[in-house]
């Protein structure tokens, strides 16, 4: 068999073929959803939630970091990352979740996104699993003021957070300059 004209042939190889390609052309891929990706999924404020794996550039426990007086209850400090002063956000005030300090097992998970470097508060990492491309709306309990950056909730109830659209929520934006 050298090519295309010789399958013809062989009409039981045609047949396995010409069945194949009707298999294939009947099954329906389904593109609605949005994601369908390697997610890491946290704990936080007893709730399961989760970021695609690819704007996560390391995970690291919270060790030492240091508090800035007089930011939003939303900034837990800065952190050194290799040389690198990072903020930490604790999404537990965005997310109106009741706020407790951080404890041993809590994790950074370090993100990047529109142009931006910053540490997300965990309360510890439960693991890494490709998404269910089929998401449910999340309830505005689950949501609370993060509304614009959850994109729904997976078949295990992790809610799916969107770091680029975090990122951009004009909340964590501070527009402060030196005098």
């Amino acid at each position: 068999m050298g090519n295309y004209r010789d399958l013809r042939k062989h009409p039981e190889l045609w047949e396995i073929l010409e069945e194949r390609a009707r298999d294939l052309a009947a099954q329906k891929i389904d593109t609605e959803g949005g994601w369908g990706e390697e997610i890491l999924v946290f704990r936080l404020g007893g709730g399961r939630y989760s970021v695609p794996a690819h704007f996560v550039r390391e995970v690291q426990p919270l060790t030492r970091y240091t508090p800035l007086p007089a930011t939003p209850p939303f900034v837990l400090g800065l952190v050194n990352v290799r040389g690198k002063l990072l903020t930490i956000l604790d999404l537990r005030p965005l997310l109106d979740l009741a706020q407790t300090p951080p404890g041993p097992q809590s994790f950074l998970f370090i993100v990047s996104a529109q142009g931006m470097e910053v540490c997300l508060l965990t309360d510890g990492v439960v693991e890494v699993r490709h998404s269910d491309i089929n998401l449910a709306p999340a309830l505005s309990s689950t949501t609370g003021g993060g509304a614009t950056w959850i994109r729904g909730v997976d078949q295990d109830l992790n809610v799916l957070i969107d770091p680029l659209l975090l990122l951009s929520d004009p909340r964590i934006i501070v527009n402060w300059e030196a005098e």
